[in-house]
């Protein structure tokens, strides 16, 4: 049973911080020095039998005046570890993005595998839609508004996300084409699709642990334990089994067999369907060459995909891939002065900020 969060102060867990009130405005420098020059409201989006989902808005210190743009991002982490502000994950660029043009990137967790299944992580996503044009969102702002007056510009959206976020971000850019401006994930999870495209050996950045890891933790879990943050990577361990093993496709699909929205796992399939578009602005997907995490060739694919059977519709002439030197989450400290970066990136920008 979810429900969404009410505006009555709730105490969340931040990162390794002690719980802090859902009012609360934060300085960006408590979560690492990326986000010196940001403020951070961390807040509960969503409840699911009694566990919170934190989403958390971050803002530039100076905060323009008028309505800001907003950034919908989703961290990565294999779907099974990482936090919506783990700092060595956020990509500069992003932050970079919105201190230019005094955007509010609104950063969401989700529920991990392997405790829940890929279509329970999807309605996350899809419920965190839902509360981003809420009430409950627009009270949440009013609380804080005498001391930080942030007013959001829900008719500009751009959505971001790195790796199993990548995933998270083209599902919601597939499913909302018409309320957002434009997508954009990097070295997104799109091997899943059939056929599977995944690397053959086991990643140079990832431990290389036994199928009886996985086993191990599977027997020794309490029941209905859930878990959407992992700010430490405790779970990084449990990340490599299950990735190295090549377990991830069995726990995303899990119980999905019989469910009339299995098609919503794959994103490639997506593209099929008669009234299959992207955002205006279109799609931009980065990706390493030598990522041995997420294979290019999945991104490749989408994109080819995309092109061809979006041809004519909307956003379907405005899909980029931008390929560079470098290994699985090489655009962590990327500027977006970067002119490789700025150029893939330049026409959603623009679309996003009309």
């Amino acid at each position: 049973m979810s429900q969404y969060f009410i505006d009555s102060p709730t105490n969340v867990g931040v990162s390794n911080r002690s719980n802090a009130l859902a009012t609360k405005v934060l300085p960006g420098a408590d979560f690492g020095g990326k986000f010196t020059n940001f403020n951070i409201l961390p807040t509960v989006y969503k409840v699911v039998d009694g566990h919170e989902i934190r989403a958390n808005l971050i803002f530039p210190r100076s905060i323009p005046t008028g309505k800001a743009p907003v950034v919908v991002h989703f961290h990565g982490g294999g779907l099974i570890t990482g936090d919506s502000l783990y700092e060595a994950w956020f990509p500069l660029w992003l932050l970079d993005l919105a201190e230019a043009h005094g955007a509010v990137i609104i950063s969401a967790n989700y529920r991990f595998l392997p405790e829940v299944t890929g279509l329970e992580i999807l309605d996350d996503i899809d419920d965190f839609w839902t509360w981003i044009h809420s009430e409950s969102l627009t009270n949440l702002l009013l609380l804080v508004q005498e001391d930080f007056p942030i007013k959001l510009d829900l008719d500009r959206i751009l959505t971001a996300g790195e790796s199993a976020g990548g995933l998270l971000s083209i599902y919601l850019t597939l499913s909302q084409p018409d309320k957002i401006r434009a997508g954009t994930a990097a070295y997104p999870a799109l091997g899943y699709d059939d056929p599977l495209l995944l690397p053959a050996g086991k990643s140079s950045l990832l431990p290389d642990l036994p199928k009886s890891f996985i086993e191990e933790y599977l027997a020794n879990r309490k029941p209905g334990y859930v878990v959407s943050s992992d700010p430490t990577l405790q779970r990084i361990k449990l990340t490599s089994a299950i990735s190295g093993n090549k377990r991830t496709m069995e726990f995303y699909t899990r119980d999905s067999e019989n469910s009339p929205h299995r098609d919503r796992l794959y994103q490639l399939s997506r593209l099929d369907k008669p009234d299959a578009k992207l955002p205006r602005g279109g799609l931009v997907i980065l990706h390493g060459l030598e990522d041995d995490v997420v294979l290019v060739e999945a991104s490749e694919r989408f994109v080819n995909k995309a092109r061809d059977v979006l041809k004519g519709k909307q956003g379907g002439d405005k899909v980029v891939l931008a390929t560079q030197p470098g290994v699985h989450g090489f655009d962590t400290d990327v500027h977006l002065k970067e002119p490789w970066l700025s150029e893939a990136l330049k026409t959603a920008i623009g679309t996003w900020l009309e």
